[in-house]
């Protein structure tokens, strides 16, 4: 039924474009005549159908906006949408698995404003046969994106909050007295910050692609990403970068401005002949079947808004200062060719955690994703490393 309906609003999606395409020539060929002189009989007449074909267009695409909100589903017979209450905003998480009473894992995405739903639907599917797995919709992003403005802009410690009450939430509803967390990127941040601030609420963190000092890092993304303007004589990108300035970057279009150099080394590491690359893009998701129109729309968004507004407040945040000492297992999955999160970064801080146990693994033939990358062998390591843990 969620198939066919979306199938159908997909067919209305086509037609409202085509519908538009027509009016345009249609308005084209108005005023042609109209400048043609022609009678005033002839052109009024045509008006009136151009614009009956813009209303009837504009109510067909109403209609596939509805109806796209109602029929959006997680594919197989294993997979849910939820929508849970969190600080007075609705926020929703996915949820993917063989049987509600495994053990949980609680995926936070990259960011601010990123989310992976298809994502880990597609390449850690394997851990459903023993794992609940939960992604959640952080506010400012897709399903949760009004979530965001509930209080003007989101700061750090209001994404742990409500990761927090999120986490409460999902040990009643799945009968569990501690979940794991994974988190990739930005959400390996937030990953070591409950963590550390609400160890009997966790088995265990698996941090990949982490980030350990946002300034840092962006000073490094952009040296790199300077050193290959100079290597390939490309002037036009060096002066590009001379002129945005050297991070901390800050401003009400950041995420462009760190795009403009973010995306090229995206670029690089997809050309890696070293790192497994999967067929996959991070926009895949504007087409998932759990994205509604508007979702894909407030993904978007997300993108620009979010991320301007909470990535500069990540500047001067370094974990090796702050979160050192934990009271449970810290892991970190990290791939050897990720430019994005640079591996001795990783490594500077993983050296100076005092965990109970704690261990470091590189995947050899990945970039900032090797869940993704290799998706294979990351899920094998996963289950090595939760399942010890598994009723402790």
């Amino acid at each position: 039924m969620y198939k066919v309906a979306w199938i159908l609003a997909g067919t209305l999606t086509v037609i409202t474009v085509i519908s538009f395409i027509v009016l345009f020539i249609l308005l084209v060929a108005f005023v042609v005549k109209a400048l043609s002189r022609k009678s005033v009989y002839y052109t009024t007449k045509h008006l009136f159908g151009s614009v009956l074909w813009f209303t009837v267009s504009i109510w067909m695409l109403g209609l596939q906006v509805v109806g796209s909100e109602m029929y959006v589903y997680s594919p197989g017979d294993d997979g849910d949408i939820v929508m849970v209450d969190i600080n007075r905003s609705e926020q929703y998480y996915s949820v993917r698995t063989m049987d509600e009473s495994q053990p949980v894992i609680l995926f936070l995405a990259g960011g601010p404003g990123g989310s992976q739903i298809p994502a880990t639907r597609a390449f850690l599917s394997e851990l459903e046969d023993t794992y609940t797995i939960v992604n959640w919709e952080q506010p400012g992003v897709g399903k949760s994106y009004d979530a965001v403005y509930r209080d003007g802009q989101m700061e750090v410690e209001d994404y742990v909050e409500d990761a927090h009450v999120l986490t409460q939430h999902l040990k009643e509803k799945y009968d569990q007295e501690k979940i794991y967390i994974i988190g990739e990127s930005w959400g390996s941040y937030l990953g070591v910050l409950l963590a550390s601030l609400y160890p009997e609420d966790y088995y265990a963190f698996i941090g990949t692609g982490q980030m350990v000092d946002f300034t840092e890092t962006e000073q490094y993304c952009y040296d790199y990403a300077m050193d290959l303007a100079v290597e390939r004589g490309d002037v036009d990108f060096q002066n590009k970068l001379k002129s945005m300035g050297y991070p901390p970057i800050y401003g009400d279009n950041v995420s462009l401005a760190l795009g403009s150099y973010l995306q090229p080394l995206y670029m690089e590491m997809q050309r890696h002949p070293d790192i497994n690359h999967q067929d996959w893009s991070t926009f895949d998701i504007l087409l998932s079947p759990e994205y509604s129109i508007m979702n894909s729309v407030n993904y978007l968004r997300g993108l620009y808004y979010t991320f301007s507004d909470v990535f500069q407040t990540l500047y001067g945040r370094d974990l090796r200062e702050t979160h050192t000492e934990f009271d449970i297992p810290i892991y970190i999955l990290q791939g050897k060719y990720d430019i994005n999160a640079p591996l001795y970064l990783a490594s500077e801080y993983y050296d100076m955690i005092d965990a109970p146990k704690k261990e470091m693994i590189i995947f050899e033939h990945s970039g900032h994703n090797p869940w993704i990358d290799e998706y294979e062998a990351f899920q094998v390591e996963v289950r090595r490393l939760f399942v010890e843990h598994e009723g402790a």
